[in-house]
């Protein structure tokens, strides 16, 4: 059963301890899981268990049990403070259906990550009314800006409802709307669809990105979402990277966006709700981190997304 009673996590004091799990993919470069700890520890936290070890099982980083286990152990145990995922990939669908949502409930703490990581983040959020961090994996933190990483001390130690204005493009205007801030990773999003976890989007404003898809395939991707219902009674749209590869700029990358842009306006165009483009969040070195599950204000006009906690 779905609970929408909205739950702020804790914000992290300096010397807090952060853990880092796995519940999708195996860590593929270790030197990136040092930089992510460093860059943690100079934000002023500590990585609980930071010579931790994944077996690997096929592309996951361990078997659905121990990977489940991981994460309800990390919630439970009083001295982590948050958790943030090693990185993305796939598996999370594989331990959906078996979360302990009672143990999040009880242990309220902020969540990180993205990517596949985005089916968590969601389902976190629809089952327990926690608020969960869209924002940098451990191993992706060392590729991001500046201002990616600011954005995300700023979400751990509570100011994650900070005004963001960043540079977007208004692709159709409308009146201020509100809604549940929920999303994320579009392929990762789609697998949910026609399962017994399946994303509840009615009067949300859905935040989407994708990386390393060809055209066809995020044609694919959008009409089935579109299929679907689900984009029928969305307050907003935010269209973050669609990316050919990570960070590319090119003219292909150009076509790109403009077909993804012009395709959702066009899927969309029955209902009439605002879209947004050129988000900076996703597969991308400026990826900002945002709160799943939070009441957020989107305001074309001034290009502003604001959140609050009720």
């Amino acid at each position: 059963m779905t609970s929408r009673m909205q739950i702020v996590p804790p914000p992290l004091t300096p010397g807090d301890s952060i853990a880092v799990i796995a519940p999708a993919g195996i860590p593929a470069d270790r030197k990136k899981y040092h930089i992510g700890c460093s860059i943690i520890e100079e934000m002023g936290f500590k990585i609980i268990n930071q010579e931790k070890q994944w077996p690997g099982f096929d592309f996951l980083s361990d078997r659905d049990e121990y990977r489940l286990h991981e994460l309800h152990q990390n919630f439970a145990d009083p001295e982590v403070k948050a958790i943030i995922a090693l990185r993305g990939g796939f598996g999370s669908l594989r331990i959906a259906t078996t979360i302990d949502y009672t143990v999040m409930r009880e242990n309220p703490k902020l969540f990180v990550g993205f990517s596949d990581i985005s089916i968590l983040l969601n389902l976190i959020y629809l089952k327990t009314g926690l608020i969960c961090l869209h924002g940098p994996v451990l191993t992706s933190l060392g590729q991001c800006d500046k201002s990616s990483v600011e954005r995300l001390y700023h979400c751990l130690t509570g100011k994650w409802y900070n005004r963001l204005e960043e540079k977007v493009e208004v692709l159709r205007d409308g009146p201020v709307v509100k809604g549940r801030l929920l999303g994320g990773n579009l392929c990762s999003l789609l697998t949910m669809i026609g399962t017994p976890v399946e994303p509840q989007l009615s009067g949300a404003i859905l935040f989407l990105e994708e990386v390393n898809e060809p055209l066809y395939c995020l044609d694919r991707l959008l009409t089935q979402l579109h299929l679907s219902g689900k984009l029928d009674s969305v307050a907003g749209i935010i269209l973050g990277d669609f990316s050919g590869k990570e960070d590319s700029v090119s003219h292909e990358e150009l076509r790109r966006k403009e077909f993804v842009w012009n395709r959702v306006c066009e899927l969309t165009a029955h209902c009439g709700v605002p879209v947004w483009g050129g988000f900076p969040g996703g597969h991308c070195k400026k990826n900002i981190t945002l709160p799943v599950g939070a009441q957020a204000t989107m305001d074309s006009s001034r290009r502003s997304l604001s959140f609050s906690e009720s």
